[in-house]
């Protein structure tokens, strides 16, 4: 292979982005986790990127045999619940006595969660190639049935065993919860059946009889293949893979718990064999690009968590979901390159365009304020601006009938004005929010001026209400420190109080003339301190 091609490969492509990804963490995450903690952040995201990796590559062999598995989540739970019910069973008096479990029961319990795995690849295989169910139907059958069932055997294993009911079985063996407590195990699990993969479907005949499946059935049954024999291989591989990361997830959670083990998982395992390469009309991927797929998408995930911080877990599935779209659609586009078909030629992709403007505002406004809160001076409504017009652009772009060399000079030219607007609006932001407030202050009627408390805010004898003073409070921080409100006269009320209060730069309030109460300067005087109120109907009060 020459420097060229090698260049050109999808893994090269997956590791290029997973360091565009890490340093642009780096940069936006206000800890800086990667420079500060660099051991315990690869610890986590190692051991995370192991157990993903495990049922990703499962889920890769379905995908490369043209079929699909739902089920792999609720694999994952009922191999878990199937391994903490066996440990329960032989040993009743350690799991619930905190004591040492003995060897040999480890070594059985996940045997018997390996054998539970196999038969439910079996029973996928059955329900595909005899009773001819869509793979679609009947992987999503167990994906419902089997969390019940897991949660089912949980019950009654605990209620034999102590006498009660109960949905969770907790682990407090810590020899059994090193399995996953430790990093090298995982990732030596992974780097192992990863390599043996590799080897199966690369080196084999029976995985180049898995790529011939994939590619055409019909030409392989023809060819004297046995098919369904080799989708029996491949939904077994997937299950036993999916049973095995079950094992380590109540291992690394203490508890087993089939409400919640491996919930949506199943998205996150075709997410990265579609990232790492394969392609879901089957017969194409590997497994090294299913790997490092898994470990895209989980330094993804992780860069957001470090980022976002606080409910950093809501936006995990949009990721995901918008990471596999993507993927799905330039691996499917890359394989139809020689069509020449455009994504919105017609009707339909002129509402898409449409459609995706949207949706990039509705990102920017959610997600793009919290990645960039600190960095920029715009709110969330001029960033959703700026991301829908640049989408547009570049959609109005790749529709247009130009040649690759043109769609690469727009792209520049997109790519530098883009940038440079963006920089020039955040610094023109503050000025265009200032005058805004000005020209709100003077709607209402009334003027600013500035004197030695700061600027003023002079509402007197207008008539101002609480509605359209409440609109007008939040537009008063794009001013420099208001030092004195002034709306003495005016139709204000105590229903304004909280309002006027989250000015913390305010010392002087004239309430003179309000239909105040002495409750809402109570209010002000314990919220603003360093204010002097002017009763509604008295001298000044001080704090």
């Amino acid at each position: 292979m020459d420097t060229f091609s090698f260049w050109r490969r999808h893994e090269f492509s997956l590791l290029l982005a997973i360091f565009c990804v890490v340093v642009c963490t780096s940069v936006l995450d206000p800890q800086h986790n990667y420079w500060t903690n660099p051991g315990i952040t690869a610890e986590v995201l190692v051991r995370q990127w192991s157990m993903l990796g495990l049922f990703s590559l499962g889920a890769a062999v379905v995908i490369i045999a043209g079929g699909i598995d739902l089920s792999i989540g609720s694999v994952i739970a009922f191999g878990g619940t199937t391994c903490a019910s066996v440990l329960l069973l032989l040993a009743p008096e350690a799991m619930t006595g905190s004591e040492p479990l003995p060897l040999w029961v480890q070594i059985a319990a996940i045997a018997a969660t390996l054998f539970v795995g196999f038969l439910i690849g079996s029973l996928h295989a059955w329900l595909i190639t005899v009773v001819q169910l869509p793979p679609f139907v009947a992987t999503l059958a167990t994906l419902v049935g089997l969390r019940s069932l897991a949660r089912a055997i949980c019950e009654s294993v605990t209620l034999t065993v102590r006498g009660d009911v109960n949905t969770k079985i907790s682990i407090f063996d810590a020899s059994f919860r090193y399995l996953a407590n430790s990093v090298w195990i995982p990732a030596a699990l992974l780097v192992l059946l990863g390599a043996a993969l590799w080897m199966l479907l690369s080196r084999t005949v029976l995985g180049r009889h898995l790529y011939a499946l994939g590619g055409n059935e019909q030409a392989a049954r023809l060819s004297g293949l046995q098919t369904d024999r080799l989708k029996w291989v491949a939904y077994c591989l997937s299950a036993m893979l999916s049973s095995l990361a079950g094992v380590l997830y109540i291992c690394e959670q203490s508890v087993a718990n089939p409400q919640t083990l491996g919930l949506g998982y199943e998205l996150n395992a075709i997410a990265a064999a579609v990232v790492g390469g394969c392609s879901l009309q089957g017969g194409v991927g590997t497994a090294p690009g299913t790997l490092l797929g898994a470990l895209f998408l989980r330094v993804v995930i992780d860069g957001v968590a470090k980022v976002i911080k606080t409910g950093a877990d809501v936006y995990e599935g949009l990721i995901v979901g918008v990471v596999v779209v993507f993927a799905v659609t330039f691996t499917g586009r890359g394989a139809a390159a020689g069509t020449r078909r455009s994504m919105f030629a017609s009707s339909l992709g002129v509402v898409t365009l449409l459609n995706l403007t949207l949706i990039a505002g509705v990102l920017m406004a959610l997600i793009g304020v919290r990645l960039l809160k600190g960095r920029v001076q715009m709110d969330a409504l001029w960033l959703a601006g700026i991301a829908m017009a640049s989408v547009l652009a570049l959609l109005l772009i790749a529709r247009g009938n130009l040649s690759r060399t043109a769609r690469q000079r727009w792209g520049i030219a997109w790519a530098i004005v883009t940038v440079v607007t963006a920089i020039g609006m955040d610094r023109a932001y503050p000025t265009v929010q200032k005058r805004s407030a000005i020209a709100a202050v003077q709607r209402l009627g009334g003027r600013v001026v500035q004197n030695d408390l700061g600027v003023v805010i002079d509402l007197s004898n207008t008539s101002v209400d609480d509605q359209a003073l409440r609109g007008l409070m939040p537009r008063l921080d794009h001013l420099p420190p208001v030092g004195e409100l002034r709306l003495n006269g005016t139709r204000v009320t105590d229903r304004c109080v909280d309002s006027i209060a989250k000015v913390e730069t305010l010392r002087r309030v004239d309430l003179a003339g309000t239909a105040c109460t002495k409750a809402a300067v109570t209010i002000l005087e314990r919220k603003l301190p360093k204010a002097t109120i002017i009763a509604p109907n008295g001298p000044e009060q001080r704090r």
